[in-house]
């Protein structure tokens, strides 16, 4: 099964996939595109990924769910489908303009590689907010968070209905429940 963790960032992507893998041997893991590419990314003075950063970000991780496709066990940090979502939340960091050329132009390539996943799991913030880290913006975390659940939920690009699509399934932000769940979703989403 080859599985992607999605999420705002600092919900527990990390901390899940840990302990998944320790449980799950047989899994390789693929780390999100910014921990491998971060000194090749361009950031904005917010702090945000540039148009050009969120398309490196994109292309690393279509091509590492591309080059997986034959694997039987993997659990990727993040799905292309998050960096679609990044964009659209990117705000007054990106003109408006880049954004929606952005969407436009990567929605097909996200698209066409969803279809190597067999299931994106959706961490949501907690329902009191995001834990923040210094230095960062709390709206931000919510629009991420607002457009992962539109992008992955409610499908608002048509993403999932070319070829084989993943199945997309939303974990409560409960970390102590997580980890049973997502075994649960790997045992019965196989084929």
């Amino acid at each position: 099964m080859r599985v992607a963790v999605s999420g705002s960032h600092g919900v527990g992507k990390s901390t899940l996939i840990a302990s998944f893998l320790d449980r799950h041997p047989e899994y390789a893991h693929e780390p999100e595109a910014f921990e491998v590419l971060a000194d090749d990314v361009d950031i904005t003075e917010s702090g945000a990924p540039t148009a050009e950063g969120l398309r490196v970000l994109l292309e690393y991780t279509v091509s590492a769910v591309e080059s997986r496709a034959a694997q039987a066990h993997v659990m990727f940090e993040r799905s292309p489908v998050d960096y679609l979502a990044y964009a659209a939340a990117s705000g007054g960091a990106l003109p408006p303009g880049e954004i929606r050329s952005f969407l436009a132009t990567q929605s097909s390539i996200v698209r066409r590689s969803v279809v190597h996943l067999d299931l994106i799991v959706y961490l949501p913030l907690p329902a009191a907010g995001p834990v923040l880290r210094r230095g960062e913006a709390k709206a931000f975390r919510r629009r991420v968070d607002g457009f992962m659940r539109r992008v992955l939920l409610d499908d608002a690009y048509d993403l999932f209905a070319d070829g084989r699509p993943p199945r997309v399934v939303s974990l409560p932000p409960a970390r102590e429940t997580q980890l049973s769940m997502l075994t649960r979703l790997v045992e019965t989403t196989r084929e």
